[in-house]
């Protein structure tokens, strides 16, 4: 890599530093990659709510019904409800009682 002479050098931070105030002041938030990024989060964020919504609703009838009744209520296979309820769960013995 060849040695830039000193003019060369003074020219190329000053434009280095004018580059990085304009960095600084961009509104992050109008970029269409902000955008796109934002929607996928926010489409995550919906989907992980609902999956634990589901297995706190299972888990509370699980605490009043079998697996069986609440499978034959909800629809779902004995499995299902098991794979649900036990997804965050962090006693997964409780189901051993039903």
């Amino acid at each position: 890599m060849r040695d830039l002479p000193s003019s060369e050098n003074q020219e190329l931070a000053l434009h280095v530093k004018e580059a990085e105030h304009m960095l600084t002041r961009a509104d992050v938030e109008r970029l269409p990659s902000f955008a796109i990024g934002f929607e996928r989060g926010t489409a995550e964020g919906m989907e992980k709510g609902m999956e634990k919504g589901k297995a706190q609703l299972i888990r509370r009838l699980l605490n009043r019904s079998g697996v069986a009744e609440v499978s034959e209520s909800l629809g779902l296979t004995p499995e299902e409800v098991e794979r649900i309820a036990l997804a965050g769960d962090d006693d997964p013995a409780r189901l051993a009682k039903h």
